[in-house]
């Protein structure tokens, strides 16, 4: 029989409590609705039964793997006939798993009845000692049989990620993040793992960098371009970024500033204006203002190659840095990084799309 797992309100105060990023990935997410299977022969076959598949084909086996016998319990799975398991949708190594797990039951080498008096520890010991049961099988027992409160799983490739986003890390963390993600969290990680499987399931981690770009504190509005929606942000009287989005990620406040940057945007789309005044505050290195202030003198229509902007800036080896410095360019098509280009001829990368660079350069041309 199925339950709603259930995070109490404690829970949830104490991770917002811990981290600021995590509060911000409680309010954007909100209330979470999880399955919980409390009698435990259940939860481990399905648990078995669900392993390295996805949701949608695995509730499929599922069902027919119960209708394909009289009860879910060890002496059906071990009587059933193989054949009729595999019409069922399960491979023939999940039945042998299934069946490891019905003879450790009936031989009383797992006794689910104990389990309840047992640590989280010594119950994935016992689990692991049965072929077809991992350290995540186990631990996804933990959280949605038992619901024990203090779970995560560097076995899980969903926290994996949801961890990798939350910290804003090129790669998948190492088992020292983990490991500093779960001590933070410690106590209520189960919870912290609900949450943090949300962020690909929500696909949150496609609109957000990281969790760090939950909330903002900039004024922010949207500009429908002809090449897709542009989010603009201010910060104390100067535009800060201008990036182009799938979804409206903020609330929309539009100020004085913000007005005027959509109509130049509007008079550029149109091909009425050459060049943007606007004010800018730029983040980064003094190497990569300079390529910045550059940028903003290369003419409308025009495009230097990488090599030229570095010998422009007076280091002239400094090209490869130059298309570095192109990369963290936040404020694109106002600095326009869209006119750099390869030495070689070709149109070179560009972070929003070189479908988006070509359109562009393509619009320069015809409106000179």
């Amino acid at each position: 029989m199925e339950e709603i797992l259930n995070i109490e309100q404690k829970e949830i105060d104490y991770l917002k409590a811990k981290d600021k990023r995590m509060s911000d990935l409680i309010e954007k997410i909100g209330k979470i609705k999880r399955i919980c299977i409390p009698e435990p022969f259940t939860a481990l076959c399905r648990n078995i039964v669900y392993q390295q598949l996805s949701s949608q084909a695995a509730d499929s086996i599922w069902v027919n793997f119960n209708n394909k016998l009289s009860e879910l319990t060890p002496a059906a799975i071990i009587s059933a006939k193989k054949s009729e398991l595999k019409a069922a949708g399960l491979s023939e190594r999940k039945i042998d798993y299934l069946n490891n797990l019905s003879e450790a039951v009936l031989n009383n080498q797992l006794k689910l009845s104990k389990l309840g008096e047992m640590t989280d520890q010594e119950i994935i010991e016992q689990l692991i000692k049965i072929k077809g049961i991992g350290r995540w099988t186990a631990e996804m027992f933990l959280i949605f049989s038992l619901a024990r409160k203090n779970v995560i799983s560097f076995n899980d490739l969903g926290i994996r990620k949801g961890i990798q986003w939350f910290y804003g890390l090129k790669n998948e963390p190492s088992k020292r993040y983990f490991k500093k993600f779960r001590n933070k969290f410690s106590t209520y990680n189960t919870a912290a793992s609900l949450y943090i499987w949300e962020v690909t399931t929500q696909n949150l981690d496609q609109i957000f960098k990281s969790a760090e770009e939950l909330t903002t504190d900039n004024k922010v509005v949207y500009y429908d371009s002809p090449i897709g929606l542009i989010e603009i942000q201010t910060d104390r009287g100067k535009l800060l970024s201008l990036n182009f989005q799938e979804v409206k990620r903020y609330p929309e406040e539009e100020t004085a500033l913000l007005s005027i940057a959509k109509d130049q945007l509007n008079e550029y789309f149109r091909g009425k204006r050459k060049e943007f005044d606007l004010p800018l505050k730029l983040e980064g290195t003094d190497f990569q203002k300079s390529v910045w202030k550059q940028l903003l003198k290369i003419p409308y229509g025009d495009t230097f190659s990488y090599k030229e902007v570095a010998e422009a800036i007076e280091n002239n080896k400094a090209y490869r840095a130059v298309g570095n410095a192109n990369n963290k360019n936040s404020i694109p098509l106002i600095i326009p990084c869209h006119r750099v280009t390869a030495s070689n001829g070709k149109i070179g990368g560009y972070g929003a799309g070189v479908w988006r660079k070509k359109w562009l350069l393509k619009h320069e041309k015809a409106n000179l």
